[in-house]
């Protein structure tokens, strides 16, 4: 696989009285991947979030995105042109007064010429589902589809990589679902690399690799299925818990009802418990 990110022993901290917010953290990205990247509030997530687009710059080390080094003032644009962020809050977004207005803005400011443009704004916003809300206001929409909209922004742009900075985090399960399943579909058919940065364990589930961060560090890293069966106990001292499911999978085992898979989403879960329910 393609590395399209390499963070390489990277330390920021906010100002010169502060202790690092970031600390000596390295790991690589590819291309098509969805990596989660979990950890308490404070625990240095966000931070990474913004040092992967340029907007903070490491104080030491380098980060590398599809070739072009933050730390160069000249490759800021084309990093950030490569990675599209979704922040926690849609509203902070918003700068048109529609939908398409909204998704316009972007592709205006990169000089995209009108009938490309028209051509991108129904793209991304068909792939999130929100063609029949083209000519309505953002602030009047439910909050999972603001999120919708604000990922509509952002692959109107076509970036490498979109990072979801707890962009879920804010919404009900119904809003979450819905940018969950969104993101998911282009992380599958539109191979777009996926860097989820969230507290939400069930969330992590889905991704392919998993950091966990604390205090700045990274403590650990891998599938999330292996870390939730090798290091439960240690992410509780993170303030983290297991996914839901992971926790019922346990307690099911612990009654004699062994699941087949490594890890489940709920649906996958019910599924499965219908299977031993038939065997029995």
């Amino acid at each position: 696989m393609k590395e399209l990110i390499s963070v390489n022993d990277v330390f920021f901290r906010y100002n010169e009285d502060a202790g690092d917010a970031v600390k000596g953290v390295s790991f690589s990205v590819f291309k098509g991947e969805w990596l989660a990247i979990v950890g308490h509030n404070g625990s240095g997530k966000s931070t990474l979030a913004k040092l992967l687009n340029g907007l903070l710059l490491p104080y030491e080390g380098d980060i590398t995105v599809d070739g072009y080094k933050s730390n160069n003032e000249e490759s800021i644009w084309e990093i950030r042109r490569r990675v599209g962020v979704v922040f926690q809050n849609p509203d902070n977004q918003f700068v048109g007064t529609t939908v398409l207005d909204d998704v316009a803005f972007g592709l205006e400011n990169n000089g995209i010429p009108r009938a490309e443009m028209l051509e991108r704004i129904n793209d991304s916003v068909a792939k999130v589902n929100m063609m029949d809300f083209l000519q309505h206001e953002p602030h009047r929409l439910s909050g999972g589809q603001k999120q919708r909209v604000a990922i509509a922004s952002v692959i109107a742009l076509k970036p490498h990589i979109i990072i979801l900075d707890e962009a879920t985090s804010m919404l009900d399960p119904r809003g979450r679902k819905e940018v969950i399943d969104v993101v998911k579909e282009l992380n599958e058919k539109e191979n777009i690399t996926v860097i989820s940065i969230t507290h939400d364990l069930e969330e992590a589930l889905l991704a392919d690799r998993m950091i966990v961060m604390n205090q700045g560090e990274k403590v650990l890293e891998g599938e999330p299925a292996d870390i939730f069966a090798a290091h439960g106990e240690r992410l509780k001292t993170y303030s983290l818990d297991l996914p839901f499911s992971i926790q019922l999978k346990e307690k099911l085992a612990e009654k004699g009802f062994n699941l087949s898979g490594k890890s489940f989403s709920h649906e996958e879960l019910v599924d499965e418990l219908w299977r031993l329910k038939l065997k029995t």
